[in-house]
Parts: C-alpha cells; structure tokens; sequence
C-alpha cells in the first residue's frame, strides 16, 4: 500500500498534465462547429451594416463614420484569417490515428485548439463592437464653394477684377460692400465672384451665401449658415439662440471664409448672428450687397464699390441680347429707335432687360416709336427710386395691356419679399379671388393661368427659379415687388391700401389706426403670434391672409367690421390654431376658405350659412369626422379639396363622399379617403367621375376590387381626373374598366390623367392605363403582386392607337420582385422619358425596338447586377443603341469591377 501510493500520485500527476491538451483536442471540433456559426453571423452582420452604409452614401452627403470602415475592414481581414485556420483544421482532421496524434502531433493539435477558441472569443468581440454604432455615416464637409447657375453678363469685367483683388491680395481688406441702384446687377457681380470662387485655387476653405431683406431675419441667416456648415438638425433644434451663435462663432473662427451678404439694408451686426469678424489673421472676408451707401459705413466695410450703370456701349449689346434677335438685320429706324430706348434705360441692367424682353418680337417701327415716346413721357412722376427705376418697370407693367395680366401681377406683392411662389398655387389663387373670371369653369381659368404666368414671365416681372423643396417657383425681384406695390398703393397715393405684414412688431398702434382704407391686408410669417388689435374697422377688407404663422387662436370679434365685405379668407399654414374661428361663419359674402394644415378638429356646422362660398380647402387637417353629415350639402361649391391628411379613418368619410356626389355645383374635387365604400363611390359616382381632378385611395383594407364602366357618350369618363394615388391598399386585385355599348377605341377613360402611383398593393398589373393617353409620371413601388405593367393580349396597333406612354417623362418602378415585363410590345416613348428600375430582378427588358431606340433619347437607372442581366429585345436594338452610346459596354465591365449599385445610362438619337 506504501509502495502504490506514490505511483498513484504520479499517475494522477501525468494524467492532469496530459488533460488539459486531450481536453482542448475533444472540444476543438465543437469549438470550429462555434467558429464556423459565429463567423457566418458576423459575416451576415458586416453585410448589413456595408448596405446600410452604401445605402446612406448613395443617397448622398454622407460618408461612412471611421469606426464603422475600421470594423468592415476588421471583418474582412477576421473572415480571411479564418478561412485559413479552418484549412488548417481540415487538414489535421484528416490524421485519423489518435495514437499518432498523441505522439507525434499532441502540441500541434493543442495549439490548433487554442487557436481556435482565440477566434471564436475575437468573433464574438467584433460581434459585440457592432452593436456599440450610434450611428453608421456622418455629413460629408461641405464643399468650398456652391456653384450657382447664371446666364452670361454684360459690362461687369471691371468691377469684379477689382473686387478679386480685394479678395486675394490686399491683406487689409476685410469687408467689401457693394452698393449701387437696385437691378444695376450687385447680385449679379457677387455671383460672378463666386463662380470664379469656384474655378480657382484660393485657399479659403468654404464659400457661404446669405440673403437679408429689407427686414432682417437673423434666425433664418444663421438657419442658412447651419445647413451650409452641416450642423445636425438634433443638435441646433435642442440649443438655444445664444449656444446656437455659440457654435456658429467656434466652428467659423477656425476656418478661412467667404460670406457674401446680399440684399443689406441696414446695419447688420455679424456678430449677433454668430459670425467672427474677419481679420488680417483669419483672412476671412465679408462681401454684401445694398442699395444704400451709408450701410457700407455701418458695416465697416474697409473698401467699397460702386456698381454703375452700364455704358451706351454695353447698354445696347444688353437691351440687344434681351430683345433676342440682331438690330443690325433690322431697317435702320428701328435701330435709330433702339439706341435711343437703350439710352432712355439709362444704363440700368435690369430697365434693359425688361424693356427689351418687352420689345422682343416688336417688328414695327410705330410700335418702337410709341414705347420710345412713353419713356421720354413718364420720368417727370418719379422721385428717389421712382426717378430712377418705377418709370422704366411701369412701363413694362402698362405694356402687358390686359387689365387681368395687371391685377394679377399685382396681387404677388401679397407674398413675402423673396418668398418662392409655387406655380399652381399662384394660379389657385388668382381664380379664388376671381381675377380671372367666373369659378364654374375652373379647368379652363387654370389655362388661362398659365398663360398669364408665361406672359408675366416673358415681361420679365416675375423670375422662374428651383429649390431643393420648393421645387419649381416663381418670385418677384425686389425692385419690381416694390414697384408693384407702389402701384397697388394707387402709385402712392394710399399707403394703407394693402398691407403685407412678417413682423408682429411692425403692426403699432399709429399704423393700426390708418387702416381703414385697407383692401388688401397679408399676415405671414413665423414672428405673428398674436393678431388681437391688428385690425379694427376695416369695412372695406375684401382680402386677409393669415398664414403660416404662430398665431393661436382668433380673438372673438375680430371679424366683425368685415362681415360684409371680406370675400377671401387664407388661413392656411397655421399648425397652431386647434379651434375653427366662430366669426368666419357670419361672413355672409365670403367666397374663398381656405384651413389647410391647421389644427381644427371640426368644421361648425353653422358654416352652412356661407351661402356665396366657392372654395373650400381643408388639405392637411388629419381629424377625424372633419366635415359633419349635412355640413357643407348646402354650400354652392365650385372647388372642395381634402387632398391629404386622412386621419385614422374618418368616422363618417363615406357620408361625406355621398353628400359630395351630390353637390352638382362642384366643377373640381380633391378627395383622399380610407374606406373601400368611399373609395368605389368615387369610382362609381357619375357625379364626381365628371368632377374629381385628384384621388388618393391610402389603407384601404378592404378594397378588393373596382370596376368602371366606360361608354362612348361620356359616361363613366373621368375627363378632369389628373393625379391618381392608390397606396397601401394590400386587398385590392383588381382595377377593370369595362366597355359599354358602341366600342368606341379612340376615347379614353382618363383622358387629362398625367400622374399615378400605385404603392403597396395586390394589382398583378395596370393594363387599365391604356385609357390614360397623357399619363406624364407613373410610379409603381412595392407591389409583390405586379407581374406585368400592361398585361398580354393588346394588338401593337391597339396600343399604338391608345397613345399609351406617349407623353410619358418618368417611369419609376422598385421593389416589384415578380414583374416580369412592362410590355410585351414594342412602344414609342416621348423624347427625354427616364426609366429608373430598382429590385426589379425578373425584369430583364425594356419595351424598346430598333426602330423606338433609334428615334429617341433616353436614360435608364438601374442596379449594377440587374445592368449584368439586361436584355435586348433583339440583336438591332443592342446594336443600335451601342451606337448611339459607344461606351456603354465598357462602362457595365467598369460597374462590375467597381462593384456599382447604381448607373444611368444616357441614350440620345
């Protein structure tokens, strides 16, 4: 027993030195079972996170964070590296003696082992780190300088070598103000630098623009100088005003700036708005415009520029440009007639582009000599900037020679200064206030309004522009808004006339008590929150906005001097105003309301005694039973629209709709609804087929089905139907449109339909779109159903006929894993039309020919792997668009190897 002892500690002695390594052997294979599982989860993770990435990229103005790119890059090299020690395991696996492995390759498998758990505890590490991301991409540093597109300018040579100078090489110029008349072409020359900014090597490092007004808005510039800095939206709407200059000031006094200011028209002080004041040491510098020399003093401008008029020279090859054709070619009196009217401008730019836009397409000489004799007629009426610029615009104004173009020219002074006027709003709202004649005909009055816009246009008193979220816009250049105004005012004559107040401030007691006199009276704007004693005893109050303000609530009786006179009523925009203003429902001559995007729950049921109203717009309002049953059934309605904002469901929607298809006064109805009952007495509803211009179908759970019948005579014609929406309407199969009685091919259905989309809905196809001859925009996302945009069986004459996406400019199509064709026939699409296809992964061809490829110029986006999969209906159609684009091929092979989600490839004839 002595002597076994001893050995049996000794083997207990071995055995525990030889378990450790057998215990790693006997858990490797689980351990690589782990590693594999971990590893495929990391892997599905770091995918993931890369399309997300990609994703937020692509959509522009971001970039990865660099922890997101150091993890991905992590991943990456992890996966590699266990790719190979799996080899590894996979070859010592293949060992099967354990004997063997015990003696000759124990260490090597322990250490294997080993080598497996560090990876799977790094696996599980990477994993944990991936949970940690705040956030995956962050704004990308702004660019220098932001180009603006511009047309070609005339006679500014001089001044902008001379500002360039100041901007780069005189080290103590640190303020630059440019003054001078207005429309002399100030912005025009600060935009002039900015493009030579943005084609040269200056070493600033951004380039911000500002615009004031004549009345100051520091919110909104340090708004401005925000976005251009890409301060998040979190961050700058949680930091009061003072932590907001804060940061502007810290982030600007480390960087080399450019800020052009324009439109000053008194002291600004930079530093109140969070603005570092240039210094020889920082470099940066301060450029701004004004119409007034003394602001250049208040601004402590170091240099200033006159901007001058332009030369007799410069003067005509201006007017010249504007009249858009060579004097030279024209009889000599005409060019005698048009020197002396370029002389009679004056040299100011902007007189010159407005009279010669008036002349142009003026080819007889009376007419010249009669413009010639009213310039040298009217300067004596004019003092200051009357003098020197109303007499030259009024004469654009006076040679529209329409007593409508005039008023509704005039009636753009109610907007804001610089506020971007959208097209069809302004044109809302001229027929609302019936400048363009009786509402039973709105559809032919908005023609009607687009040709006044275009005539306005042409004359140079309104200016087209684009922004990111307004779109296509109009507005009226400062110095023409002024004159318009003047006009408004009977040339001066009655200041109180009209009234376009942004600022509570500016309503005192001493103007307050003029206003008697007003006519026309414009509330806008975020800084009017109370409007308590804004106007008393204004019997002759035809026109009051209100809108988009922080005002509350109405004061009881503020309506009381306008009960007989007041015929339009704009309180739009105000999301603060929860209750209907009781007063506006003794406004007995009232013809326009518009409540949209307030906060109303209810319209009164008192509202029935507004027995002259016309338009009635709720837009925006998300409330339920908004319009009370019997409300409205009264009303002599020309135009009602409820176009967005549905609420959960309106209680009574579809008493509403059926009260709707009764009121045969309408002539133009905007509906958006929840209820498939509402929905089918759209479609079913003679009444309101002939009257609806927009309908939004959205989370109509129980829509399966809609039919309309269709018939030669008209009936079951949608002949004013525009926009179509139909979302989230996940039941519904089936849109048919049955043919009544004398088949009549050459009408159709939808006959001034020009947009549709269909979002998240059953429908396997759109064949119904072969009535729609006009459709402009077609939008299908989303819609697992969709097999075919137009289903089989048309003849290519058939369709050829119908029209079908002749006109058509865009068509969208994403998230449609089962669609499989657009069409089975070849059609011809309009020059310009965009085809933007994205996880459309059946469909591998577009319905072009050779004949449709080579007559027309188009784009198509779509993913890099579905470009991979393309193709071509027929050899001549590859062919013939590898001519018109010859590095087509070439740039698929560049997306490939460049791993591309998106491209766009251009195709002109």
């Amino acid at each position: 027993m002595e002597f076994a002892s001893p050995l049996s500690l000794l083997v207990k002695c071995l055995w525990g030195l030889a378990r450790k390594p057998l215990g790693s052997i006997y858990s490797r294979k689980d351990n690589v079972d782990l590693l594999r599982k971990e590893t495929e989860d990391l892997k599905a993770k770091s995918e993931d996170v890369k399309a997300r990435v990609e994703r937020e990229e692509r959509g522009g103005g971001v970039q990865r964070t660099k922890q997101v790119e150091k993890w991905l890059d992590e991943v990456q090299e992890f996966v590699g590296g266990v790719d190979q020690l799996l080899g590894e395991v996979r070859e010592r696996d293949q060992i099967k003696c354990l004997g063997r492995c015990l003696s000759r390759n124990c260490r090597s498998s322990y250490r294997l082992g080993k080598r497996v758990e560090q990876m799977l505890n790094e696996a599980r590490e990477l994993q944990t780190k991936e949970g940690k991301f705040g956030i995956l991409t962050s704004p990308l540093p702004p660019p220098p300088v932001l180009e603006m597109p511009m047309d070609e300018t005339v006679g500014l040579d001089i001044f902008l070598n001379k500002v360039w100078k100041w901007l780069l090489d005189e080290k103590q110029v640190r303020v630059i103000g440019l003054y001078g008349t207005g429309g002399v072409g100030k912005t025009t020359l600060m935009k002039r630098i900015n493009e030579k900014l943005a084609r040269a090597n200056h070493g600033f490092e951004i380039v911000i623009w500002v615009v004031v007004s004549r009345q100051v808005n520091e919110d909104s510039i340090r708004d401005a100088l925000r976005k251009r800095l890409h301060f998040q939206d979190e961050s700058w709407n949680r930091w009061s005003p003072d932590e907001r200059v804060h940061h502007l000031c810290h982030v600007l006094t480390q960087k080399k700036f450019v800020l052009f200011v324009d439109d000053v028209w008194q002291r600004l002080d930079l530093s109140n708005i969070g603005v570092p004041l240039p210094s020889v040491k920082n470099g940066s510098k301060v450029v701004f415009t004004t119409r007034l020399k003394h602001v250049c003093d208040q601004m402590g401008a170091n240099k200033t520029l006159e901007v001058e008029c332009l030369m007799p020279e410069e003067a005509l090859k201006l007017f010249e440009k504007n009249v858009g054709k060579s004097l030279v070619d024209c009889h000599q009196e005409i060019r005698d007639l048009a020197n002396d009217i370029a002389e009679e401008c004056k040299g100011l730019p902007l007189a010159l582009i407005t009279v010669g836009q008036a002349m142009a397409r003026k080819e007889n000489s009376r007419e010249w000599r009669h413009a010639l004799t009213t310039l040298r007629n009217n300067p004596h009426k004019l003092s200051g900037m009357v003098e020197e610029v109303y007499h030259i615009l009024e004469f654009s104004y006076n040679s529209l020679n329409d007593t409508t173009l005039q008023l509704c020219f005039l009636y753009c002074c109610l907007f804001p200064e610089h506020y971007p006027i959208r097209p069809d709003e302004l044109i809302e709202l001229w027929i609302g206030e019936g400048l363009l004649g009786d509402t039973d005909d709105v559809y032919s009055l908005r023609d009607k309004g687009e040709y006044v816009l275009g005539s306005l246009n042409t004359a140079c008193l309104l200016e087209n522009g684009h922004g990111f979220s307004e779109g296509q816009y109009v507005k009226m250049h400062d110095v023409i808004r002024d004159m318009a105004t003047w006009i408004a005012r009977d040339r001066g004559q009655k200041e109180n006339k009209l009234l376009v107040i942004e600022n509570e401030e500016d309503m005192s007691v001493e103007m307050i008590s003029k206003r008697g006199e007003a006519e026309k009276v414009s509330l806008w704007g975020k800084r009017i929150r109370n409007i308590d004693r804004t106007l008393p005893r204004c019997s002759q109050l035809e026109t009051l906005f209100v809108r988009e303000t922080n005002v509350w609530l109405v004061p009881r009786g503020f309506f009381n001097s306008m009960m007989a006179c007041l015929t339009f009523l704009n309180l739009s925009g105000n999301r603060n105003m929860q209750s209907f203003p009781e007063g506006i429902c003794n406004l007995i001559n009232l013809r326009y309301l518009n409540m949209s995007a307030t906060g109303i729950s209810k319209l009164p049921r008192e509202i029935k005694n507004l027995t002259h109203l016309r338009w009635l717009l709720l837009d925006e309002i998300f409330k339920d039973n908004l319009v009370p049953t019997g409300a409205i059934t009264s009303l002599p309605l020309n135009v009602f629209s409820k176009w967005t904002g549905t609420g959960s469901g309106q209680v009574k929607e579809d008493e509403m709709v059926e009260e709707l298809g009764h009121m045969h006064h309408l002539a133009d109805l905007s509906l958006a609804v929840c209820k498939s009952s509402s929905a089918l007495n759209i479609f079913q509803s003679h009444n309101i087929q002939r009257c609806i211009r927009r309908a939004r179908i959205i989370d109509s759970k129980d829509l399966t089905r809609i039919q309309i019948s269709h018939s030669p005579t008209g009936s079951g014609t949608f002949s004013h139907l525009e926009e179509l929406y139909l979302q989230r309407c996940y039941g519904l199969r089936e849109m048919e449109i049955t043919q009544g009685p004398g088949r009549a091919p050459n009408r159709s259905c939808f006959p001034s339909l020009f947009e549709v989309e269909i979002s998240r809905c059953g429908l396997s196809n759109l064949s119904w779109l072969v009535h729609a001859p006009k459709l402009r925009k077609l939008t299908v996302q989303g819609c697992s159903s969709m097999e075919n945009i137009i289903g089989h069986g048309f003849a290519s004459e058939e369709l050829a006929a119908s029209g079908l996406f002749s006109r058509l400019e865009l068509l969208s199509l994403s998230d449609l894993p089962n669609l499989t064709s657009i069409c089975d026939q070849a059609l011809s699409f309009p020059k310009g039309v965009s085809f933007r296809i994205a996880k459309c992964h059946g469909l591998r061809k577009l319905p072009l020919d050779s004949n449709s490829a080579r007559e027309t110029s188009f784009s198509v986006s779509g993913e890099a792997h579905w470009w991979a999969k393309f193709e071509w209906d027929d050899p001549c159609t590859k062919v013939t668009l590898l001519e018109k684009e010859k590095a087509f091929g070439d740039a698929i092979r560049e997306m490939k190897e460049k791993a591309m989600w998106v491209a766009t490839m251009q195709f002109r004839p």
